[in-house]
């Protein structure tokens, strides 16, 4: 049920949802991280739905600023966790 309406809602995301998003939940990104959570979020989404992607998040520990990177993974756990129940 849900996969339907996650391929759905990323169909059609652009960047300047990612930066929305990250603004109302308080989350600083510059333009640099935008695009690359928009091209995770495009490309990788189906494996961070269904698995723990430990390569995907330690590409995205990299690319990230520490507070960037440990804002987000918080929040991707709480989601999975949310989804998972």
């Amino acid at each position: 049920m849900y996969e339907f309406l996650i391929k759905e809602y990323i169909d059609k995301l652009t960047e300047e949802d990612i930066k929305k998003y990250a603004k109302a939940y308080h989350v600083d990104i510059n333009e640099e991280e935008a695009k690359i959570l928009y091209l995770y979020a495009k490309n990788y989404w189906k494996e961070f739905y269904h698995n723990e992607p430990h390569e995907l998040l330690d590409e995205l520990k990299e690319k990230l600023r520490p507070n960037t990177y440990h804002t987000l993974y918080k929040f991707y756990k709480d989601l999975k966790n949310k989804i998972n129940k």
